[in-house]
């Protein structure tokens, strides 16, 4: 019986750190039950007009400006975004893909660059 134990619990010692490796994936079609199941409860949760939103902490809030997200249309996973890299959908998000703060300033001073000069303000007579 001890020998059957330590095996078991060797085996789970081992399984353990690959199943932590493996993203919480959501499925377009899931059930609020399903997600929850998944994800844990959420942070927060909203309904509005027959869609509900949940809201998980990402770790990533200050930098990536959200909370994770989950929507749900009359009961069923529709649209998800996910900063968290320990999350995917396997749906098509309506986030576009979040970039680098590098990314973003680069971007922001190539913009600057190209932008039409500020209109002469005439004085005041």
């Amino acid at each position: 019986m001890s020998t059957l134990f330590v095996t078991l619990f060797a085996a789970l010692l081992v399984a353990s750190p690959v199943a932590a490796q493996q993203p919480a994936t959501i499925d377009p079609g899931m059930t609020r039950a399903q997600v929850v199941a998944r994800l844990g409860e959420p942070l927060s949760s909203r309904a509005f007009d027959g869609f509900t939103y949940l809201l998980y902490k990402n770790g990533c809030e200050k930098k990536c400006g959200m909370n994770d997200l989950v929507v749900l249309d009359s009961g069923k996973v529709v649209d998800a975004v996910f900063r968290a890299p320990g999350r995917r959908y396997t749906g098509t998000s309506s986030s576009p893909r979040m970039i680098s703060m590098a990314d973003a300033k680069r971007d922001a001073n190539r913009d600057a660059k190209h932008a039409p000069p500020a209109p002469l303000k005439k004085p005041n007579p």
